[in-house]
């Protein structure tokens, strides 16, 4: 009986040796992969992109037909002019989203023993390598689409409300010859010729006063018959509408759009600063080409903190991993958006490329 129960016990330790084969794992760049294979897992590790959003404003300018006569007729000194435009950056977004880094893809081999594929799931989950089968959807509008102003044309259509001809008579002398002299008969004919500006930029700034004084009358109750309520209301906005319209015959128009530009930046590999030129930024024409030699330049200027440098030290001299998952600590870095010396925006942001290559023990 003793015997049999040692042959069981025998039996049972070499099925379990047989099946508790120790795992022999090599990590490596792909193309370098050993020659005895057994299973092989292919991922990558991520790049951190950048999505740089600028957000811009013009303020513009543009006199008024009248601009001239503000002052006799409405006694107005501060009117615009002259045309002018005036440009500024109102703000500055910085996203980020991870892509496949094309230069860190990585084979897992399995050498000896079985390997649960599980083992990469906690990995997977939390974006720290990638099958390489993930997908990239981010949208970079055209200028067009993000503008607050498709027509740039100010137009002033409404120029007063009296006829923009007006008629004169005029006395002509016609010389008649009779049998002892020339004599002169005085002709009379209309003439019909268009206002001049002083006439029309009068008559606007009667207009504007009789809209004024119809709209105290109102407020005041000195009509006999006048509206109540919401048609109140209603009326009173209307003339404040059309009294606004024919100031700015006078006064000028001031309007504002705001648009948006959008760029995308892979920083580069490594711990050193780096910078990225976007545009050329003017005050007075916005983004301009280069070749005009005007404006200043709008980077991204990126310094990493050097977080994980020790944390990686000790794994660059070693290109091959044995048991060991090879990934990559996103480093800290401070990013700063810059118009010349100037600037406008800081932030504090990871980024995987500035970080180090380390391992992690596989079972």
């Amino acid at each position: 009986m003793k015997k049999k129960i040692f042959y069981i016990a025998v039996s049972v330790l070499m099925v379990g040796c047989a099946s508790t084969k120790e795992l022999k794992i090599q990590v490596s760049p792909i193309g370098q992969e050993p020659k005895d294979v057994q299973d092989q897992y292919l991922y990558a590790l991520p790049q951190t992109v950048l999505k740089v959003e600028v957000t811009l404003r013009e303020v513009r300018s543009v006199p008024g037909p009248y601009w001239e006569y503000a002052e006799k007729y409405l006694g107005l000194k501060e009117v615009v002019k002259k045309k002018s435009s005036n440009w500024n950056i109102w703000d500055v977004d910085i996203a980020q989203h991870l892509e496949l880094d094309p230069g860190h893809y990585y084979s897992l081999n399995v050498l000896e023993g079985d390997f649960d594929g599980t083992e990469l799931l906690p990995f997977l989950e939390q974006g720290i390598v990638l099958k390489g089968t993930e997908t990239i959807n981010e949208v970079l509008k055209g200028n067009g689409l993000q503008s607050t102003i498709r027509d740039n044309f100010v137009r002033y259509d409404d120029l007063g409300v009296s006829n923009n001809f007006e008629e004169r008579t005029e006395t002509m002398y016609k010389t008649i010859v009779t049998d002892t002299a020339f004599v002169e008969v005085p002709v009379q004919r209309t003439v019909v010729e268009q206002k001049s500006s002083s006439t029309k930029a009068k008559e606007a700034a009667n207009f504007l006063l009789e809209l004024r004084t119809r709209r105290f009358e109102m407020l005041t109750g000195e009509f006999e018959v006048f509206p109540d309520g919401e048609a109140m209301g209603a009326s009173i906005q209307k003339l404040d509408q059309m009294e606004a319209a024919y100031l700015s015959l006078f006064t000028g128009k001031t309007i504002t759009r705001v648009m948006k530009r959008t760029w995308f930046i892979v920083p580069e590999e490594g711990a050193g600063p780096s910078e990225y030129p976007l545009d050329i930024f003017s005050n007075q024409l916005g983004f301009v080409p280069a070749e005009l030699m005007e404006g200043e330049t709008l980077e991204v200027v990126i310094q990493p903190m050097g977080k994980t440098v020790r944390a990686g030290a000790y794994f660059s001299a070693r290109p091959v991993a044995e048991n060991a998952l090879i990934y990559r600590l996103p480093d800290l870095a401070e990013l700063k958006v810059m118009l010349g010396d100037q600037v406008l925006s800081t932030h504090r942001i990871s980024i995987y490329q500035s970080g180090s290559v380390v391992t992690t023990p596989i079972k």
